[in-house]
């Protein structure tokens, strides 16, 4: 799996008004912590952040901080967004252990065509990440699912998945990650939704009318 180096300094200033100026001189706030430890309060470029941690592959690898120096093997926890500008608000990573699992979230990887989408079918991905548990160095960066013997009305699950050897997938079993639907279901909703609207034009005319014999 990849291991990212993410450059990250310490501080000890707390609040949401020095949070909000660090943001506004292009540092984000972040937090270290993990078992047996006391929690690291840091800073993260935003340039760092633009670089590495803002990749959708760096759900998935190994964070090599290096805090004024010191490295500390991690993974990224959580990024909390703001609700608008979807600008970066806070990090959190988590201290790993290279000998102890871990739990993280990796992409999932579709590989071929289906044999239904050649005869028309519509290829529909529904879970296009997984949360796994192995050793960091067993971590995949993407689980590959094969979906080209898929029929039309087929689908594969999670229980039909084989994962890397030393990987365990924990999403339900049961869990969809893709199918091929035919063709003819996007046209039966389209021409529903058509007689729908038609009939909505419709009824302000039939409203109007008046009874017959009735007076202007």
């Amino acid at each position: 799996m990849k291991k990212l180096e993410v450059l990250a300094t310490r501080r000890e200033d707390r609040g949401k008004e020095k949070a909000k100026k660090a943001r506004k001189s292009g540092m984000i706030p972040a937090v270290l912590y993990g078992k047996d430890m006391k929690n690291f309060l840091l800073y993260v470029s935003s340039k760092e952040f633009t670089g590495k941690l803002h990749k959708r592959e760096a759900k998935s690898s190994i964070i090599s901080l290096n805090v004024d120096g010191e490295k500390y093997n991690a993974i990224l926890k959580e990024i909390q967004y703001h609700p608008f500008t979807y600008a970066p608000l806070h990090i959190d990573f988590h201290l790993i252990r290279m000998g102890q699992p871990v739990e993280v979230t990796v992409s999932v990887n579709l590989i071929g065509e289906p044999v239904g989408v050649k005869r028309g079918g519509i290829l529909e991905f529904e879970t296009r990440e997984l949360d796994v548990k192995a050793l960091p160095a067993k971590i995949p960066e993407s689980i590959d699912v094969d979906v080209s013997e898929l029929e039309i009305g087929y689908f594969v699950k999670v229980k039909d998945i084989t994962p890397p050897k030393g990987v365990e997938i924990l999403e339900a079993p049961e869990t969809v990650i893709a199918l091929v639907a035919g063709a003819e279901k996007e046209e039966v909703a389209a021409t529903e939704e058509e007689e729908e609207k038609e009939g909505e034009e419709k009824e302000p005319e039939v409203i109007s009318r008046k009874k017959e014999g009735e007076k202007e």
